[in-house]
């Protein structure tokens, strides 16, 4: 594939292609994802003057091919034309510009021997000018006098010197004019036509500096100080971070970054680090070498950010202090809360009332506390977006109870997590973040779980009652948090006997479960209490007088009234058979509903067995029966 040369020993450089071959390199440099960066600029002006109407301005018009140079029309008139184009410069202010290229394309030519252009910078104008009132001509920038590849080249001028003069001194537009040279203006073998679909473009190759990002400086996991009190830095003291930008590219865009490091004592003992592959939009990690960071010991740090062409400046420093030494043991004490090695257990349904002593360390600024495990971090380190690491300052961390003064104590209100044996870790905790050993508080909680009971037997698709009675000498339970069936939490008051009781229907044939835990006005929750039923596969049976409950009930010549009602899940019964103690069976047809009622008088004191089977319709047993028991009085 072969292109235009121009004459040797011209400084300006300029090419002419064929049109597919010049496509392809301008959308190759548009694509690049690495500085330096190419865009077009966008037109402002496009169109051409003619000296036979030297007072008419000829803008670009769809389909009207621009003329340039002499010709001579069908009636004999003579012309000569020159082809003006306006660009907007004002979306490269402030980056640096590398170089401009202005791009043609010929249409036709009258003898494509003869090729002579040249382009020129002019005054800049908003309007396409007439021949009369053209703007002055500053420079000659460019020119091509080679005739390769006529009628169709695309040919490409170097105006790299006019744009970058353009940007340096803040002009936001740049007007180019291009015309046959002055010795062949008039000479109509040059005239040609350019393609008023490609028109006139300018692109534009220029870069900006990246950007990093002051606000979004890390060290640590926590963001850095540039004055006192500096954070101290423990487990990743090593790792600073930053965040940088390239203005020309917001995603995938290449950056370096380095990174500088000194003790704040010795400035002149300065390690750099390079982290060469950055990318926008992640945070660029600094990784401190092995024994560089001494413990107890101030450093500063800073950093910038390079795309490859530009280099940001240094940013503002940012001190920290090593710190990797563990604070002393804590003491634990407790007014209301004896340790389990007295014997004693703690008062029923009062949170614990713990003071934790930092006995004068002050490096000791709060204290973790946890049950059963005996040590564990504060620092709640986590990688977020852009992959910055992310820890909690101890200061501010809801992990950690603030001692009163550094090296003080605290006191807490806490609540033991189960009955019975429950032990209590405390550690001490710095400023860095290091946590001491752990040290344990035994005790003894007496179990606070409510009992939950129904009011009345149970009975398919019927309302039951269930009733929640806080442990003996709980103190002022308010409400009850439930679950039936696993389902969602569900809240209900408490009456001032600290008792409360919930209602539904039971109407799941696999049975039913009730969960409970009561809420005091001193915070205590308790424990959770149970509660479950499961229907017998059997006929129910009730009784208004003499209950199923290992109770003696009634007396002898006391009636009793017992109803029967149809298994689970049964939707038609024909009647009951039943007999009490094993004599003579009877039948009851069942009702409407199902159910049927009887009436018995005991004639002896003492326990009682009735026997009950259900039948259907069409006169076929159920599986189950159902063998009640009961006391008479």
């Amino acid at each position: 594939m072969s292109t235009s040369t121009r004459p040797r020993g011209l400084s300006i450089a300029l090419a002419a292609t064929l049109g597919l071959t010049g496509l392809a390199v301008f959308a190759a440099a548009e694509s690049a994802a690495a500085a330096p960066h190419y865009a077009n600029a966008p037109s402002i002006q496009i169109g051409y003057t003619d000296r036979a109407t030297t007072h008419t301005a000829y803008d670009w018009t769809e389909g009207v091919d621009l003329p340039l140079g002499a010709r001579t029309d069908t009636k004999g008139d003579r012309h000569k034309s020159r082809v003006y184009a306006t660009f907007d410069l004002s979306q490269f202010a402030g980056k640096e510009v590398f170089g401009g290229t202005v791009r043609i394309r010929e249409r036709s030519a009258a003898d494509c021997t003869k090729r002579a252009i040249e382009i020129w910078r002019t005054n800049p104008v908003s309007e396409t000018p007439t021949w009369g009132n053209a703007p002055e001509e500053l420079t000659k920038l460019d020119e091509i006098t080679t005739p390769e590849y006529c009628p169709t080249a695309s040919i490409t001028f170097d105006v790299s010197v006019a744009v970058q003069d353009a940007v340096a001194k803040g002009e936001t537009r740049v007007t180019f004019a291009l015309r046959v040279p002055e010795e062949h203006e008039g000479d109509v073998r040059y005239g040609r036509t350019l393609n008023w679909y490609n028109s006139v473009s300018l692109s534009v190759r220029y870069n900006s500096a990246p950007v990093l990002d002051e606000a979004q400086m890390y060290n640590g996991g926590r963001l850095c100080a540039t004055a006192a009190p500096y954070p101290a830095l423990s487990a990743f003291a090593d790792q600073l971070q930053v965040s940088g930008s390239d203005p020309d590219l917001q995603q995938h865009a290449t950056l370096g970054y380095e990174f500088a490091l000194w003790p704040v004592d010795d400035p002149s003992h300065r390690t750099e680090i390079s982290v060469p592959d950055g990318s926008a939009g992640m945070f660029g990690t600094g990784t401190v070498l092995a024994g560089v960071l001494v413990d107890g010991r101030s450093y500063s740090w800073q950093a910038r950010v390079s795309d490859g062409l530009a280099t940001s400046a240094w940013s503002k420093v940012c001190t920290f202090v090593v710190d990797k030494t563990f604070p002393s043991r804590p003491q634990i004490s407790s007014a209301n809360y004896p340790k389990a090695d007295t014997g004693q257990w703690t008062p029923v349904g009062v949170p614990g009332e713990f003071t934790f002593s930092a006995g004068g360390d002050t490096d000791v600024i709060g204290f973790a506390y946890q049950w059963y495990n005996r040590s564990g971090g504060v620092q709640g380190c986590q990688v977020v977006a852009g992959g910055r690491f992310d820890c909690e300052d101890p200061a501010t961390s809801d992990r950690v109870v603030k001692a009163d003064v550094p090296g003080g104590t605290v006191t807490v209100p806490i609540i033991p997590p189960n009955p019975f044996t429950n032990t209590l870790y405390v550690q001490s905790v710095d400023r860095a973040g290091n946590t001491s050993a752990a040290v344990g508080y035994e005790m003894r909680v007496p179990s606070t779980e409510p009992t939950i009971k129904a009011i009345g037997t149970p009975e398919w698709g019927k309302p039951l009652t269930l009733k929640f009675t806080p442990v003996p000498g709980m103190p002022g339970v308010t409400k009850y948090e439930y679950r039936l069936n696993n389902g969602e939490p569900q809240f209900v008051t408490a009456g001032e006997d600290g008792t409360a009781t919930i209602s539904f229907i039971t109407d799941s044939a696999s049975g039913h479960s009730v969960s409970a835990r009561s809420y005091s006005a001193n915070g205590w929750i308790s424990t959770e209490g149970n509660w479950s039923f499961a229907f017998d596969p059997g006929p129910g049976v009730t009784s208004d007088v003499y209950l199923s409950d290992g109770e003696p009930h009634g007396g002898v010549g006391v009636p009793g009234t017992f109803i029967f009602s149809p298994p689970v899940g049964w939707s038609e019964v024909g009647y009951y058979r039943y007999s009490f103690n094993g004599e003579d069976f009877f039948d009851v047809p069942a009702g409407p509903d199902g159910r049927a009622s009887v009436t018995w008088t005991p004639e002896t004191s003492g326990g009682v067995g009735l026997d009950v089977f259900v039948i259907r319709p069409d006169g076929t047993w159920g599986d189950y029966g159902n063998f009640y028991r009961f006391t008479v009085a």
